[in-house]
Formats: structure tokens, C-alpha cells, sequence
């Protein structure tokens, strides 16, 4: 009697080997993430002229105790920030399901689309809402009028929206490169409270500059990294 090996392929260590070297090719086919980052970042630059320029009306309230309060927004932002959003949501979804018909490996793109697309809806309606009732976080939660404010209003702002939704996507993609770049964009995104203070002489309607450039540069440079990162990877992940 002899004893002969049998096919490598029935080798379970083999197979498992194989298996997992399939599931992390696919993986790699599967993401494209730089381009929702490019598409965010084109959306966040093409924003400046909506916040700079038409009517910034004025709204004061007065809080009980504490005086009043007023607040200064951008007409146009309001409007071009839900359709901006929306328009960029629909235009990644296209990019993923291109994609997915021409490798014949899709990423479920749909459930970040739908969160994504949610947020801007909710985020957009906190903006309409809060324009017409200036002084509900100061009166309301008692905070100063003053960096605590700011802070809460860029947690709910288009930028940290956007943030949040490519936390999902990077879970999604199994991304880890995807999720230490939007952990550091939303860091960027609430850290730059009070930057438009520093570099112009206030008030001024450039104010607001620094945090666009800033949360543009971010999601550009993540773009740029990843993509760099995916064709090192092989034609596969390209």
C-alpha cells in the first residue's frame, strides 16, 4: 500500500488560503472611494461663491436673562447645499454601478447612498429651521453665545455630514485607509471653529474661507492618497 498526496487543491489549508486571497481581491475591486472624495471635495469648493456673495439677511432673537442673539446666513448656501448633495449622492451612485457592470464586482453602494442622501435632507432642514430660530441652542441648552454655539453648528453642518456618511462607506469598502482619512476630514471639520477669526480682520464675508478651504483641501488630498494607493495595489483595484 502507498501513500500518495492527493490534488493541492483539496488541501483545506490551500483552499482557505485561496479563499481568502479571492475575498481580498474582490475587496480591492470593490472600492473607489476616492471618487465620492473628489466629488465632495468639487461640491465644498464650488460652494464658496454661494456663501460670499447674495443676501445675507439678519436674524435677532432675545434670550431670557442673557439679551439677544443674532445670526448672519447665506441665502443662496441654504438652497445650494441640499442640491448639491443630492446631485453628488446620484452621481457616485452612477460611478459605482458603472463600475460594478464593467468588472462584474458591485459594491453595495446603496445603503451609504440612502444614509448619505438622509443627512443632507435632515442637515438642510436644521439650516432652514434654525435661520428663522437664531437663539434655540444658546436659549435652549444655556451655552454662550460663542465658540459652544459654533461648535455645534459646524456638528451640524453639509461638511460633517458628508464626514459621517464615508464613515459607513468606509465600513462598507472594509477600508481602513477610507476611515483614518474621514476621521481626520471631521476632525478638521469641527476643529476649525473660530479659524475665520485668525487672518482677517472681522467682521468680514470672507469669514467663513478658511473652513471651506480647509475641509476641501482634506477631502482632495484623501482622493489623491487613495487613488495613488489602489493603482499600487495592481490593476485589479484600479
Amino acid at each position: 500500500m502507498m501513500n500518495q498526496p492527493g490534488p493541492a487543491g483539496d488541501d483545506p489549508r490551500r483552499l482557505l488560503s485561496e479563499t481568502r486571497d479571492l475575498t481580498q481581491r474582490v475587496r480591492l475591486a470593490q472600492r473607489g472611494a476616492w471618487f465620492p472624495l473628489l466629488v465632495f471635495g468639487a461640491v465644498t469648493i464650488a460652494a464658496i461663491p454661494f456663501n460670499r456673495y447674495g443676501p445675507h439677511p439678519r436674524r435677532c432673537g432675545s434670550i431670557h436673562g442673557a439679551g439677544s442673539f443674532c445670526s448672519v446666513h447665506a441665502a443662496m448656501a441654504l438652497w445650494y447645499w441640499p442640491v448639491a448633495l443630492l446631485a453628488a449622492y446620484l452621481v457616485i451612485a452612477w460611478f459605482y454601478l458603472r463600475r460594478s457592470e464593467e468588472r462584474g464586482v458591485g459594491t453595495r453602494v446603496q445603503p451609504y447612498v440612502a444614509v448619505g442622501a438622509v443627512l443632507a435632507v435632515l442637515i438642510s432642514a436644521w439650516a432652514f429651521w434654525a435661520d428663522t430660530h437664531p437663539t434655540f441652542l444658546a436659549g435652549a441648552l444655556r451655552l454662550p453665545t460663542d465658540h459652544p454655539i459654533d461648535f455645534l453648528q459646524r456638528v451640524a453642518s453639509p461638511a460633517c455630514a458628508i464626514g459621517f456618511a464615508l464613515l459607513l462607506l468606509a465600513w462598507i469598502e472594509r477600508s481602513w485607509p477610507l476611515f483614518t482619512l474621514t476621521v481626520a476630514y471631521l476632525i478638521v471639520a469641527v476643529a476649525t471653529v473660530g479659524l475665520g477669526r485668525f487672518g482677517f480682520a472681522h467682521p468680514t464675508p470672507w469669514a467663513f474661507l478658511p473652513h471651506f478651504l480647509a475641509d476641501a483641501g482634506v477631502l482632495l488630498l484623501g482622493a489623491l492618497l487613495l487613488g495613488l494607493m489602489q493603482r499600487a495595489e495592481g490593476p485589479s483595484s484600479t
